[in-house]
């Protein structure tokens, strides 16, 4: 969940994810994120997981490329703040796959 939407997780083949050159990807219109399977390592896929979890906050927090950088750090703030705490198997998967 980011803000009042309800994104659903998927996996992408390698093979898929490579012809678009990424290891996931974010589709409002579709209510998904997707990560690649088989990542080259956990670091990786809980970069991957935050990149695209951050292009959901962009789009469900209304950032504008015009914002000054002020406004754009206290709304992710915000929002990463909310995403935790709605979330909460999110910070124990990214702990252990750091750890």
């Amino acid at each position: 969940r980011v803000g009042p939407f309800d994104f659903a997780l998927d996996k992408v083949t390698a093979q898929r994810a490579k012809g678009q050159d990424c290891f996931g990807e974010f589709s409002p219109c579709e209510s998904l994120i997707a990560l690649q399977l088989d990542m080259p390592s956990a670091v990786k896929a809980v970069d991957t997981l935050l990149h695209e979890a951050g292009h959901a906050i962009y789009w469900t927090y209304g950032v504008a490329v015009e914002d000054r950088e002020e406004r754009i750090v206290a709304t992710f703030a915000t929002a990463w703040s909310q995403v935790f705490r709605d979330n909460p198997w999110l910070t124990d998967w990214i702990a252990k796959s750091l750890a």
